[in-house]
């Protein structure tokens, strides 16, 4: 018989050295039109480190902007060959987290206030 204790670490109990840790995960918003336009049904993307799972991910943006995250998706994008004339060159890989926020959350990155017509 083993007399260890399981340590479980509440978001809401996080130390303040490990404030840090959560605001370098999420790196930033991701601002396009395509991943702007799911903004009316409370979607929001964001470029975030690599090596974050769903559930780091889903901590770290609770903690950050204060609400309740519902759903995290997260994908790899591939590494992309660029060509400026005779130069080429490659977009890194990065991972972008596509979350979805409670119905009675919302968060204004850009400006774009939901309003009533949809637009």
């Amino acid at each position: 018989m083993s007399n260890r204790k399981k340590i479980i670490i509440q978001p809401e109990k996080v130390l303040k050295n490990q404030e840090a840790k959560w605001i370098d995960i999420l790196k930033y918003p991701l601002a396009t039109e395509k991943a702007s336009n799911p903004f009316l049904k409370n979607y929001y993307s964001f470029i975030v480190d690599p090596k974050a799972d769903k559930n780091t991910i889903k901590t770290a943006f609770e903690y950050v902007f204060s609400v309740k995250v519902l759903q995290v998706n997260t994908l790899m994008m591939p590494k992309k060959l660029k060509r400026r004339r005779q130069f080429q060159g490659y977009l890194p890989t990065y991972k972008k987290a596509i979350l979805k926020l409670a119905p009675e959350y919302n968060l204004d990155f850009f400006g774009m206030e939901k309003t009533s017509l949809g637009i």
